[in-house]
């Protein structure tokens, strides 16, 4: 294929991408998940970023029955080695005959797509980036009928790769309908009996639904629920995890009619805690925003943050002549925006704190500036759930230079530019200008941007 479109990069990435695709095709699938063990084992020695941010993820997921440090460590380092292992076989599923595939992971299950299409409904399977994710499209060959399967994609911007993803995906008789293209096809799809796959583990961004998450806060998508409803269909959630090396379990899990996004979301969970290094954790989905730290772009009901289980947690520092009843102004505000917060606040000689979710540091402002990492790391690790930013008001630099070394990229303070800072706000004068703090680290969205 040929495209005007195609940059010197797109079409280098595809080259390579064939390569590594007719290497694969040479080997059996128990080699080729060797192979992607030893690559993931090889970007876990590498790769200080990732390796961090599989662990914050891990300790979110792992929050209500935290692991000790050494178990949460080797769970890291297999989600890597798995990692690496489930993507080369999802190349490689791409490839390979599909009567061969079904050797290493059974198409039993799917039969309940083709039984829920005989007796007159369509089927929503809500995936998670999870196991071998390529398999579904090509193993409905096996047990349904040619274009009665398929899935929603995201278009790729090399346009080379697009082009061949969707020729692979669409080579046993899956349907692939673009997210760019609005619901109306799906949902026809859906109500003449189509079985289609939604990835629905994601951020959802703005245009997503705030709510609880493995127990933190987040956007999840509506798509899920919307597809059924307009397609009057049936949701499963699919299940993939390792059984041993080049095989995997597929298993769908009924859901009940008219299921909503919070019970959508709630049976994923259960998929995801089913196997943890075989989820794909690569994704920093709990991100805090860099200016608003407090927001999610998207509207967040206090109720709803109040049901989180797994805090949103911010370091807080002051001015040592900062007006206490001013920051107590800051707390009570920051509390109503997000029930869910947890500051680990930095003790001053005014300091207190008579909320249970105002955790007291002990620090020292003249210690060298060697030991701020220690210090950060020490405040961390005092909670199952990681720390999500900083509101170093106080102004110290080491300590901020410390929280952009672990990968953080909400870090604000007074009177502050440049790195690491990521927003300075003008120190307030009253409790009120206090109070206004939160507020400006909180975004609304207007009408049309939410």
């Amino acid at each position: 294929m040929t495209d005007s479109r195609a940059s010197l990069r797109h079409r280098l990435e595809h080259f390579l991408y064939l390569t590594v695709e007719a290497g694969l095709d040479r080997i059996d699938m128990a080699t080729c998940v060797a192979l992607g063990r030893g690559l993931g084992r090889l970007a876990h020695a590498l790769s200080g970023r990732y390796r961090r941010l599989v662990e914050r993820n891990l300790r979110i997921a792992t929050a209500h029955d935290p692991l000790p440090p050494e178990a949460l460590e080797a769970l890291v380092k297999e989600t890597f080695l798995r990692g690496g292992a489930n993507f080369l076989a999802s190349l490689k599923t791409q490839v390979m005959p599909v009567d061969l595939l079904a050797r290493q992971i059974d198409p039993e299950a799917l039969k309940i797509l083709d039984r829920n299409r005989r007796e007159g409904f369509g089927t929503v399977v809500a995936m998670a980036h999870m196991g071998n994710w390529e398999a579904l499209t090509r193993l409905g060959a096996l047990v349904l009928e040619p274009g009665s399967y398929g899935g929603v994609y995201r278009p790729l911007d090399n346009p080379l790769m697009d082009w061949l993803t969707r020729e692979r995906r669409t080579s046993t008789g899956a349907r692939l309908f673009s997210r760019k293209d609005g619901y109306y096809a799906p949902s026809t799809f859906l109500r003449e009996g189509g079985a289609l796959a939604v990835l629905g583990d994601q951020r959802a961004g703005a245009r997503g639904t705030a709510m609880p998450f493995l127990g933190k806060i987040t956007t999840c998508p509506p798509l899920l629920e919307l597809m059924a409803k307009r397609g009057r269909a049936r949701i499963v959630t699919l299940e993939m995890r390792t059984t041993t090396y080049g095989k995997w379990l597929l298993a769908l899990h009924p859901l009940p009619e008219k299921s909503s996004t919070p019970e959508i979301m709630a049976a994923l969970e259960k998929i995801l805690r089913s196997s943890l290094p075989d989820v794909f954790w690569f994704h920093d989905r709990w991100r805090a925003n860099a200016q608003h730290p407090l927001s999610l772009f998207t509207r967040l009901d206090p109720e709803t943050a109040a049901r989180a289980t797994v805090p949103l947690r911010l370091v807080l520092s002051t001015p040592a002549d900062a007006s206490e009843g001013g920051v107590q102004a800051l707390l009570a505000r920051m509390f109503e925006i997000r029930p869910d917060l947890r500051v680990e606040r930095l003790i001053t000689p005014s300091a207190r704190s008579d909320d249970p979710r105002v955790m007291l540091h002990e620090w020292d402002a003249d210690a060298p500036e060697t030991l701020a990492d220690a210090l950060v790391r020490r405040i961390d690790l005092s909670h199952p759930a990681p720390l999500d930013g900083f509101l170093l008001f106080g102004g110290e630099r080491p300590l901020a230079m410390a929280a952009r070394r672990m990968g953080h990229k909400a870090i604000l303070g007074f009177s502050v530019k440049g790195r690491p800072w990521s927003r300075s706000f003008e120190p307030p004068t009253d409790p009120a200008g206090w109070a206004a703090l939160a507020d400006a680290m909180n975004f609304l969205p207007g009408r049309h941007q939410s």
